[in-house]
């Protein structure tokens, strides 16, 4: 396998950086709630204290929206795996070792196939009520029958 690359369309640097990214955010969004929480403490006039806040706040926001930007970017550049599990990332599931103790994997496909099918059924349901709706708009007789 190349360096580099974690599998085909994957770039490894970028989704270490991008790990990276995610801590750089998560630290950033601590600050903030941290920020909250101490709220105005810690001056002695309560303009000071409002002013001392406001500016933790605000330095605490840009910093969350910074990070944000930067793991979006970088979202960009780890690219896109290779989609041979029906199920994206989830078709992973079925790799599972231990798969006979927990059936997740093919309780999820069961579910991804009703989801299907629920789908299919709907539209056909909509369309023929959107049929009998516009019959009965129109004065149409949809099921006539002559004795």
């Amino acid at each position: 396998m190349a360096e580099g690359v974690l599998s085909p369309g994957v770039n490894l640097e970028a989704f270490s950086q991008a790990i990276a990214a995610i801590q750089a955010l998560r630290s950033s969004v601590t600050r903030v709630f941290d920020c909250l929480k101490d709220g105005m403490r810690n001056k002695e006039t309560l303009e000071g204290r409002e002013k001392s806040f406001v500016a933790c706040f605000q330095e605490s926001l840009h910093s969350v929206s910074r990070d944000l930007s930067e793991l979006e970017r970088l979202s960009n550049l780890v690219g896109k795996p290779s989609e041979n599990h029906p199920l994206h990332n989830s078709g992973l599931l079925s790799l599972d070792p231990v798969q006979d103790k927990t059936p997740l994997y093919s309780q999820l496909l069961q579910a991804y196939k009703w989801s299907n099918k629920k789908a299919y059924f709907s539209a056909k349901v909509q369309h023929i009520l959107e049929f009998m709706i516009v019959s009965l708009v129109m004065g149409w007789k949809v099921c006539t029958k002559t004795d």
